[in-house]
């Protein structure tokens, strides 16, 4: 470390100031851990081993005498062996904050999100599986981790420009070419449209079936103020407002196939957002859960069926699979996707309560919950519930290392896990974890 101690920090007027340092290990949440004079400092926008300016952000709870500061590298004074010119230059310093790695070369940037997801197993106690090899694999044909993003969200500043936040700002920036957009959210070029009043944000969806969809989002937005450009072609547009959502073309929902089953998705509801995740995903459950025929399955968190679709073939239509989730529209949807598969019953509920509500077991669970995670509780309660087997996928390592423990505690074992780049040139990661019950 190499700190400039003229322009140390010595007061709680931290925010602007620069420091000169050396980075090391990746923290999550995409930064680098770096020191000055003691202290910790998460860096954005840099990569391991290098010597860099940056300057400190501005946070109220990052004062002088916090345990840790926040900071954006300005200027790199000694390049790492793993710096590439960046994917996205609107990604860099004071630019958009969904790309926190585009300057990272991608096969490092799955050795670093491997080494993070590894220490968070390694902390929170995870002790059934060797933890070293947990890898982050690449998406199958993904060469460049461009164009991935099928699901976008912008900003929308109150002079209706079209953009994303900064990192850990309320700022609207410039995307330029958006590169880890898909094609055809790109060609709405919605950067280069000025958003009517009252709007918000916009959401653009590049289904895998279907035209693109493009939804603005506005509490007081007015529908009749919306004008479609030529621009958007023939995609389906829709408005949500405090008081519902109101088509303007179209029905507000998407199609995605996977394999030979097509999905409704709401237009704003949840889908993985990586091209190929959902296809992928799926057959890692399905190698994974391994159901009994004629047996029983929950697929909670289950959303618009996806994973249902699966434990269905593979109990039959002697058996039983209930998918469980607590969004009435997207538990409507799953009804409507799976009405061919007699043996598949949905419920709309929180899910901790459905399972904490049943009497009686069940041979295996697939779930896929929120970045919060399943929780100790339900954890628990599936260690009693389930009889044979749990695969869990998670997009959040942090609390998918913390559930892991708890199961281990109750007499389970991982006997496999998986690690996916689906986010490419960010940090985020998706996992599949399969748990079975410990031998004796």
């Amino acid at each position: 470390m190499t700190p400039d101690p003229e322009r140390a920090p010595s007061s709680p007027a931290l925010a602007g100031r620069l420091l000169t340092l050396t980075v090391g290990m990746p923290a999550a949440g995409g930064t680098f851990v770096a020191r000055h004079e003691g202290r910790v400092v998460f860096v954005r926008g840099t990569a391991p081993g290098e010597t860099v300016t940056v300057r400190l952000l501005e946070d109220p709870q990052e004062q002088a005498s916090a345990r840790f500061w926040r900071a954006e590298a300005l200027d790199v004074l000694e390049a790492g062996v793993d710096r590439v010119p960046s994917v996205w230059d609107e990604a860099g310093v004071d630019g958009v904050g969904g790309a926190e790695w585009a300057h990272i070369a991608l096969p490092a940037q799955r050795r670093i999100a491997s080494e993070v997801l590894q220490e968070l197993l390694r902390r929170a106690g995870v002790s059934s599986f060797p933890i070293e090899q947990v890898q982050v694999e690449p998406a199958p044909h993904d060469a460049d981790g461009l164009a991935w993003r099928t699901r976008v969200r912008y900003a929308v500043d109150a002079d209706g420009r079209v953009g994303m936040r900064g990192w850990r700002s309320h700022d609207v920036r410039p995307v330029g070419e958006d590169p880890l957009s898909a094609q055809a959210v790109r060609e709405l070029r919605l950067g280069e449209w000025t958003a009517p009043e009252g709007t918000e944000a916009i959401d653009a969806v590049a289904p895998s079936a279907g035209p693109a969809s493009v939804v603005l989002i506005g509490r007081d937005l007015d529908p009749d103020d919306v004008v479609i450009p030529q621009s958007w072609g023939d995609a389906d547009v829709a408005v949500r407002t405090s008081r519902g959502m109101v088509p303007l073309r179209g029905d507000a929902t998407v199609h995605e196939r996977v394999g030979e089953r097509m999905f409704t998705v709401g237009a704003t509801g949840f889908w993985q957002s990586h091209r190929r995740a959902a296809e992928l995903l799926s057959e890692v459950v399905e190698s994974s859960l391994r159901a009994p025929r004629g047996g029983s399955a929950w697929d909670l968190y289950g959303g618009v069926g996806l994973f249902s679709a699966v434990a269905a073939e593979q109990v039959g239509r002697d058996g039983s699979v209930v998918s469980v989730e607590g969004n009435r529209r997207a538990s409507q949807l799953a009804v409507q996707n799976l009405e061919d598969l007699p043996q598949v019953s949905t419920a709309t509920a929180d899910v901790t309560d459905w399972v904490r509500a049943r009497r009686g077991g069940v041979d295996a669970v697939v779930l896929d919950p929120p970045r919060s995670g399943a929780g100790v509780e339900l954890m628990g309660l599936l260690a009693a519930a389930v009889r044979q087997r749990i695969v869990y996928v998670s997009c959040e390592p942090s609390t998918l290392a913390r559930d892991l423990a708890a199961i281990e505690k109750k007499g389970w074992r991982v006997a496999d896990l998986r690690a996916f780049d689906l986010f490419p040139h960010t940090h985020h990661i998706e996992s599949v974890a399969v748990l079975e019950r410990a031998e004796g």
